[in-house]
């Protein structure tokens, strides 16, 4: 198995993500990605895979996922046992 790059990986992991997210990996969306990742490998930080998932949200307008609630509400009630 040959090693990949830095720049594949984090092509990879942007790729996995989006598509997780429900956005379609159109032509559009890959290019925008590669910019992406272009600023991520030009930027001054250590780490590009960092620079490049901490952006990826406001980058691509994806929105936090709404989760149901693990319980139901908890309500006050009485038995009627002092009536």
């Amino acid at each position: 198995m040959m090693a990949r790059s830095l720049a594949e990986q984090t092509l990879s992991r942007v790729c996995n993500y989006l598509s997780a997210m429900g956005v379609e990996l159109t032509h559009e969306v890959t290019m925008q990605a590669f910019k992406l990742i272009e600023a991520g490998l030009a930027s001054e930080q250590e780490d590009p895979l960092y620079f490049v998932m901490a952006r990826v949200n406001e980058h691509f307008a994806i929105q936090n996922p709404v989760l149901p609630t693990t319980a139901p509400p908890i309500t006050r009630s009485s038995m009627g046992f002092g009536e």
